[in-house]
């Protein structure tokens, strides 16, 4: 995923999380849904919602796919855990959305959008600024689509200044949120391309012996280039390849190396001779 390389930005990727870490987060995840569905159920009672059949299928949905995740978590292999980490909070901002339609909006109580933060943290841990980016996008298109719904469907005002309010915050929280995972969390600031300084950061040292990696040619060569501290990119460019292709590369030498960032990868083959 590569939503900030049009603006210029990938070199700004965080430091990679661990596979324990990922998987860790995403059970704490499907662990926090179920208060989440309790709660729901019980506001129904409170304030009745304009669709008791339109919750309720809600309910289900969310319970289907949160079953699913708590199943695919535990069989996903280290590869993998990101992937479905990242499906179920992005299903998370739908079904958001669709609990607030059949409630028929949040009325006076709009500080029920702050909610929506904990997903941008949840996108943050994943994927860093790029995370909170798509996360703050969902929110500004869904915050239209559900005004939009309820004027359509129950005759209600568009609610215009929520929505440019509320979007606004979610921008700012975003931004927020991304800058403390990158300079704080990750501790890793970026640096000009081709500079040394960005590899000589300290690192906490992972447990265990590395086993010996062999690479393929094209893994070597983009090895090669991180370890001169190009961004995916420069290498991209650099190799006539997608970025995609080479983000694939990235990830891959990430989890052969059992490293949580490119520094530790080009630690890791440094010590083995490999570069």
């Amino acid at each position: 995923m590569r939503t900030l390389s049009f603006l210029g930005l990938d070199a700004a990727e965080r430091p990679r999380l661990s596979a324990t870490s990922i998987r860790q987060l995403a059970l704490l995840g499907t662990v926090v849904r179920w208060p989440g569905l309790l709660f729901a159920a019980v506001l129904s009672l409170v304030v009745p919602p304009k669709s008791a059949v339109g919750l309720a299928l809600v309910l289900v949905w969310v319970t289907v796919y949160n079953s699913w995740g708590m199943i695919a978590i535990s069989k996903a292999d280290d590869r993998s855990i990101l992937r479905i980490g990242r499906a179920l909070t992005l299903l998370d901002t739908v079904s958001y959305f669709l609990v607030l339609f059949v409630f028929g909006g949040v009325h006076e109580s709009t500080s029920i959008y702050a909610a929506y933060i904990l997903l941008i943290v949840w996108m943050v841990a994943y994927d860093g600024a790029e995370g909170a980016m798509l996360c703050v996008g969902i929110f500004v298109v869904g915050m239209i689509a559900l005004h939009g719904a309820l004027q359509a469907v129950y005759r209600t005002g568009f609610g215009a200044q929520d929505v440019l309010l509320w979007s606004l915050i979610m921008v700012v929280a975003g931004a927020i949120l991304a800058a403390y995972d990158r300079i704080v969390i990750g501790g890793v600031l970026p640096q000009p391309p081709g500079s040394r300084a960005a590899l000589m950061v300290e690192t906490p040292v992972t447990s265990g012996a590395v086993p010996a990696v062999r690479l393929s040619p094209r893994e070597q060569e983009v090895l090669q280039l991180v370890s001169e501290g190009y961004s995916n990119s420069m290498i991209a460019g650099h190799l006539h390849l997608s970025e995609n292709t080479i983000k694939t590369h990235v990830e891959n030498l990430l989890t052969r190396f059992n490293a949580r960032n490119r520094a530790e990868v080009v630690a890791a083959a440094s010590r083995q001779n490999l570069i």
